[in-house]
């Protein structure tokens, strides 16, 4: 006897079992489904990695925008006394810090690094404040047109007010304990020729700081942050690994 062997085409079979072929379908769609589901997920999950790693010591780029913020809050309460302003910003550039390094952050050690910035700092930050004030009113002057020489005396004047700004915050970047403000200023200043780029972002930011106070006042409340991004930027840039100086 001979054995038949008998085909099935699969339309043909899809045809009388409707439901089965139906089923199966779906299943396939289903796992496609979920596979595609798990590859969205996989690709959230390493951008979320990607944020973090560019980011050390934070969730992602949106709560470094935050500490930014909560910064110039700190820094903003600490300057109230005016003559504050240089030991203020020094504690906030350290608060971020030790945000971007993962270390314990809390207004505890904002307000350590704040007292301690406060040693000695007396009569650099007054004398700071009174060179600021005679460099306005040079520069009030000059505007004028009553002072003789006003254009000379206004250009020396905006250089110093540009030296001196940027100096303190350099200053403030190379604050440690127990070290000498007179010294710190030494170097911040001679800072601004050794890193002209560097100065020049640092002038920058000054300048829309002020930019943005005089566009809308409260906006002063988050500035101090902006000047504490800065600084620790720049600083980051000049001694990330692998830079050399040419």
């Amino acid at each position: 006897m001979s054995a038949r062997v008998v085909t099935m085409d699969p339309a043909s079979a899809d045809a009388r079992d409707p439901h089965g072929a139906r089923g199966a379908r779906d299943a396939r769609g289903a796992r496609a489904a979920r596979d595609a589901g798990d590859a969205r997920a996989a690709r959230k999950a390493d951008r979320r990695a990607r944020s973090a790693q560019a980011v050390p010591g934070t969730f992602g780029r949106f709560s470094l925008f935050a500490e930014v913020l909560l910064t110039g809050v700190y820094v903003t309460v600490l300057s109230l006394p005016v003559v504050t302003a240089l030991p203020a910003v020094t504690a906030g550039v350290g608060h971020l810090r030790r945000h971007l390094r993962g270390e314990r952050d809390g207004m505890a050690e904002v307000w350590e690094d704040f007292r301690s910035a406060c040693t000695g700092v007396w009569v650099v930050a007054a004398g700071s404040l009174v060179a600021f004030l005679l460099v306005g009113l040079n520069l009030w002057a000059a505007s004028t047109g009553a002072l003789p020489g006003g254009a000379v005396v206004a250009v020396v004047s905006a250089g110093l007010g540009v030296a001196l700004s940027v100096g303190l915050l350099r200053a403030a970047s190379l604050w440690e304990p127990d070290q000498s403000w007179f010294e710190l200023l030494r170097r911040g200043v001679r800072g601004i020729s050794v890193d002209p780029a560097g100065s020049a972002m640092l002038f920058a930011a000054v300048v829309m700081c002020a930019v943005l106070v005089w566009m809308l006042t409260p906006l002063v409340i988050i500035v101090g942050g902006m000047l504490a991004f800065a600084v620790v930027g720049v600083d980051f840039r000049t001694n990330r690994p692998g830079r050399t100086e040419g």
